[in-house]
């Protein structure tokens, strides 16, 4: 018997391997996915390369085209806003608690996380109930 002590991740990953060994884990993958691993090979390498290549390539060619009412995050500003329209290469975007328009090009553009979204809200409420406080002085 090994005397060796084993850590609680080790302990995790004999037992996620004992599993997959029994074949657990196959039964939840499509029949379409190879059941056997090997090495990658210079050639898969250098095809996954290309393949990635290409597609940030045609992602800079074609940059992604949003619908009116979807939610974007300008990344340039880190503004949060919904998607009104486009002019050529500009998209219209407006806070989501209303107010002013700005323009934002596709490629700073990118899905706002619902995170975004509430943190922009409470943000803008924080803002306007600073701005419509009574004055104390």
């Amino acid at each position: 018997m090994d005397e060796r002590a084993t850590t609680p991740e080790q302990n995790g990953v004999t037992e996620l391997g004992a599993q997959i060994d029994a074949g657990a884990f196959w039964r939840l993958v499509p029949e379409c996915v190879p059941r056997e691993y090997a090495e990658p090979t210079r050639a898969l390498i250098e095809r996954v390369r290309k393949g990635l290549e290409r597609l940030a390539n045609e992602a800079q060619e074609h940059p992604r085209q949003w619908e009116p009412g979807e939610t974007a995050r300008d990344a340039r500003t880190g503004r949060v806003g919904r998607v009104m329209g486009h002019v050529g290469p500009c998209y219209q975007l407006r806070p989501l608690t209303g107010g002013k328009e700005w323009e934002a090009y596709a490629d700073d553009m990118v899905p706002a996380r619902q995170s975004d979204a509430m943190s922009a809200q409470v943000r803008e409420l924080n803002r306007r109930s600073r701005d419509h406080a009574p004055r104390s002085w």
